[in-house]
């Protein structure tokens, strides 16, 4: 009813967990010239990787002809990026009809899509041919954050011509003190680097700290994250305020890209603790929570503290 009392003309639906720049107007301006009732962006991917998404068969106009929910054996590499251009009136046929249906998911991929192009309705793909990546997994999530470093990056995250805007707080510039170095990395408001502490191709977020003598490489450290002394940090991803003790060590820049270590918002991890590529600590994880020094790939802790303990 939202939707209805605004009385659009055409309704732009995109994900919330793609990276890309699009020029929607662009898309609009196609759905319009060829008729449609629905456009969805499709971009072509490894076919190693298309099993990930839906897929994409069209006709030498664009119009789809086929849509398949994430198949197991995918027969293209052209998928859905998840950004469509409806007309009201048929996405509300296509949602009112969905709903009527008893045997149905309600899912867009799996139902609406495919059975608005079985029924004869206007269905066209936009090509689209820049940078994109659906973070749907640790690994896509952390290479879409080492792309950045590149130069030139996919995404510029410094062209005033294409500002990105979100909530933040203010918080003291980013202080690297003598002695300390930093190479091919983000550093964000707020954060301190100590002398003797090296960071290379890393993205660290507000108020991350490292401290003397430690290392941080090709990783992903989120808010006000604490690193110990003399630890090394390698392909890792870290959430919101993890403590990280001395001297640990955690992931491996010579393992498999996919075996990468996550560390859960709010951990504390002790001093000496090595965890290996691969190996998970929960949220809330405290040092009692650790029976071993060492956190084998596979292994995944979580806190044994009730939740009302946790604080």
């Amino acid at each position: 009813s939202f939707i209805k009392r605004g009385n659009p003309d055409y309704i732009l639906i995109m994900g919330g967990d793609h990276i890309y720049t699009m020029d929607y107007t662009a898309m609009i301006d196609f759905h319009i010239s060829h008729g449609a009732d629905v456009t969805m962006s499709a971009i072509p991917v490894p076919i190693e990787e298309a099993s990930r998404f839906g897929i994409v068969e069209i006709d030498s106009n664009y119009r789809v002809t086929s849509f398949v929910e994430k198949p197991a054996r995918p027969v293209s590499n052209l998928v859905n990026m998840g950004v469509y251009v409806f007309n009201l009136t048929a996405l509300d046929r296509a949602l009112w009809d969905d709903h009527l249906r008893q045997d149905a998911s309600h899912d867009f991929g799996k139902d609406i899509l495919p059975a608005m192009i079985e029924g004869g309705a206007k269905v066209y793909a936009y090509p689209y041919q820049g940078y994109w990546v659906d973070v749907g997994t640790v690994h896509s999530y952390w290479r879409s954050h080492m792309d950045l470093l590149n130069d030139p990056p996919p995404i510029d995250l410094y062209d005033r011509t294409w500002v990105l805007h979100t909530r933040t707080e203010e918080r003291p510039p980013a202080k690297i003190m003598r002695g300390a170095i930093v190479e091919d990395s983000m550093v964000c408001d707020g954060c301190v680097i100590e002398p003797g502490a090296q960071v290379s191709r890393s993205i660290l977020s507000p108020g991350v700290h490292v401290s003397a003598g430690s290392s941080v490489d090709e990783s992903i450290l989120l808010t006000d994250t604490m690193i110990g002394r003399e630890a090394r940090i390698e392909r890792t991803i870290m959430d919101k305020r993890v403590c990280v003790g001395d001297r640990a060590v955690i992931g491996d820049l010579l393992s498999d890209q996919l075996s990468i270590p996550m560390i859960g918002k709010n951990a504390v991890l002790p001093n000496n603790i090595v965890i290996q590529a691969g190996a998970s600590i929960g949220v809330d994880v405290a040092v009692s929570d650790f029976s071993s020094e060492i956190i084998r790939s596979g292994m995944y802790i979580q806190t044994r503290r009730l939740p009302n303990e946790v604080y």
